[in-house]
């Protein structure tokens, strides 16, 4: 699992059979003092892909019923949604060599298999 700093997203990159990659819109994570806990909030929005696939938004339904339910500023459904058609383009250009999409993160994957 990838956790950018400062990002409002984060990448879990999978071993077969499950996706290629999953990626979470979340508000950015942050670790506690001592790196121990991280905390965020997912916001619904995830961009998958399956091997070898097309990359593909999840949970739309979701994010658009709990911004009523929950409330959600403008500010966060806005920067969410952006972040969501960030990672779209970056998933795609990941297999032109754009990382973290594309190989790295096989390199970490051999390590636990």
């Amino acid at each position: 699992m990838l956790v950018p700093r400062g990002e409002w997203w984060t990448a879990t990159f999978c071993a077969d059979p499950g996706p290629e990659m999953y990626c979470d819109v979340c508000t950015a994570p942050e670790w506690d003092a001592d790196g121990t806990v991280l905390r965020m909030v997912d916001l619904d929005l995830d961009v998958v892909r399956d091997r070898g696939g097309e990359s593909r938004i999840e949970d739309e339904d979701e994010f658009a019923e709990h911004q009523v339910s929950y409330g959600c500023p403008e500010s966060v459904t806005s920067r969410a949604r952006q972040t969501c058609q960030w990672l779209m383009e970056a998933s795609r250009r990941g297999r032109d060599g754009v990382e973290p999409f594309s190989s790295v993160y096989r390199y970490w994957l051999d390590l636990v298999r």
